[in-house]
This record gives C-alpha cells, sequence and structure tokens, in this order.
C-alpha cells in the first residue's frame, strides 16, 4: 500500500510509451501495406485490435491501480487517526497518573508532598515580592473518637466533608492539603497577621457549626487551629512556627486559635481564641 502512488505513476508512463509505439507504427504498417500489396491486410487490422485491447487492459490497470491507492489512502488516514486516538489516551493516562501522584485519594487535596511544594514556592514568592504570607496548621479535635464510635467510613466521610468547607471558604488562589491523617495545611498568600486571624477564625466556627450526616446520625466535630503570619525567611521555619501554635491551641482545651506574627527579625505576637 506504501508503493501504491509510485505504482501508478510508474504503469502510466508505460503505457504511455506503449501507446506512442502502437500509434507511430499503426500508420507505418498501413504505409507499408499500401507500399507492399503483397503484406495481408489482417496484419494491420489486428495491429489496430492491439492497440485498443493495450488501451482497454491500460484502463482496466489504470483503475485498479487507482482504487489500489485509494485503499491505502483510507488505511493512512485510519491509521493517523488511530494514532491520534492512542496519544490523546496516553496523555489523559499521564494526566490521570500525574494526578494520583499530586492529590490524596480520598479528600482530592493536595497530597503532603505537593503541599509543602506549594509552601516553598510561596515562601520565595514572599521573599522576592515582599508580600506577607499566612499559613495555618488544622488538627482535628479527637477524631479516633469518631473512627471508634461511628465506624472508619463515616470518619472518611467527615475528612472530606471538613475539606470541602475549607475549600469553600478559601479563595481560589489559596493552597489546601493534607499534611496526614486529621491534620490538613492551608497557605495564604498575602495575607497578613489580622487577615489570617479573622479567616482562622471563620473556619473554626464553620468547622464547629458543620453537621455531617451519616445515614440518619448526625456527626459534630470540632478543630484546632495553629497559624502563622509575616515575613518568613524560609518554608521550614514559618511551617514550625505554625506547628508550634498548633500544640499550643490543643494544649489550651482544643477547639481554638492560636496565631503567631513572623517578622524578618523574629520578633512576634499573639493572639488567642478561647472557647
Amino acid at each position: 500500500m506504501q508503493n501504491a502512488e509510485p505504482k501508478l505513476s510508474s504503469t502510466l508512463k508505460t503505457w504511455v510509451c506503449g501507446f506512442a509505439v502502437l500509434g507511430f507504427s499503426a500508420p507505418a504498417c498501413l504505409a507499408q501495406r499500401n507500399g507492399f500489396p503483397g503484406i495481408p491486410e489482417w496484419m494491420s487490422l489486428g495491429l489496430i485490435a492491439l492497440l485498443f485491447g493495450v488501451l482497454a487492459l491500460a484502463r482496466w490497470r489504470i483503475r485498479r491501480l487507482t482504487v489500489h491507492a485509494r485503499h491505502g489512502n483510507q488505511f493512512f488516514r485510519q491509521r493517523i487517526k488511530s494514532l491520534e486516538r492512542e496519544n490523546a489516551e496516553l496523555l489523559r493516562a499521564q494526566e490521570q497518573m500525574r494526578d494520583y501522584a499530586e492529590h490524596d485519594g480520598l479528600t482530592g487535596l493536595w497530597n503532603h508532598r505537593m503541599i509543602l511544594q506549594r509552601l516553598r514556592q510561596e515562601v520565595d514568592r514572599s521573599r522576592r515580592e515582599g508580600a506577607p504570607l499566612s499559613v495555618i496548621m488544622v488538627d482535628l479535635d479527637q477524631f479516633k473518637n469518631v473512627n471508634d464510635t461511628f465506624g472508619h467510613p463515616a470518619g472518611d466521610l467527615v475528612l472530606k466533608e471538613i475539606c470541602a468547607i475549607f475549600q469553600r471558604l478559601v479563595r481560589s488562589y489559596d493552597w489546601v492539603g493534607r499534611y496526614g491523617g486529621e491534620e490538613f495545611l492551608l497557605i495564604l498568600p498575602g495575607t497578613n497577621f489580622m487577615g489570617a486571624r479573622r479567616r482562622t477564625e471563620q473556619l473554626r466556627m464553620a468547622v464547629q457549626t458543620a453537621r455531617i450526616l451519616c445515614g440518619e446520625t448526625a456527626i459534630q466535630v470540632t478543630a484546632s487551629f495553629g497559624a502563622a503570619s509575616g515575613f518568613p525567611s524560609d518554608y521550614e521555619s514559618i511551617l514550625q512556627t505554625a506547628d508550634a501554635a498548633l500544640y499550643r491551641a490543643k494544649k489550651n482545651g482544643r477547639n481554638c486559635v492560636m496565631v503567631t506574627e513572623v517578622e524578618p527579625a523574629a520578633s512576634s505576637a499573639e493572639w488567642t481564641r478561647e472557647n
């Protein structure tokens, strides 16, 4: 099929040359017959008949080669479409694999590795642009009791619903990731200390007032929040500051917020919301 068009071109050239030879031979034979009456008439007529036969054969051969070339072109078009489909499927598979590698399978949030990578990027941007950055660490209070009381499927449902609350309350350019287990990490670019305090308290209240239905059972949970806000020198320091604030929130009775302000000179101020 790959040589269909060259074969057709070669055949056309061969038949054209044959037609030219026969075209010149027929008049020559007729002239020879007129010059030499001894030559039978059937020879000239036979030559003309042969010419028409060759024309008919050439027409049939050209038609077959044309059909063959058409089928070959159709095969190549189908093959190209098939390769395009295979390439699209491969790209979708690669995208799915990347999605699995970057997102948490249960909640759909960024996984531990990716949320830390986003934090590094945002810290670099904060230092480059001189813009504040806030980081919030969240831990669901006594989450083990939910699994023990209602079962692990109910616990998974709670995690997904809490994540939906976080995603609903953050901005489109904020980052939310599952840090591990029932812990979450939120990154708020361009948010200063006061903004982080308001947003963290808003998140705490949203979790506290949520009623998560598991069948006919309403499950209520609370969460502790530790936030760090300011101008971090590196991602490890602001993460450690937020983690320390979360620890103080847990120690202070849970379901509360601790926010620490981070400055380049390492000065800090603290605001606490207790219930």
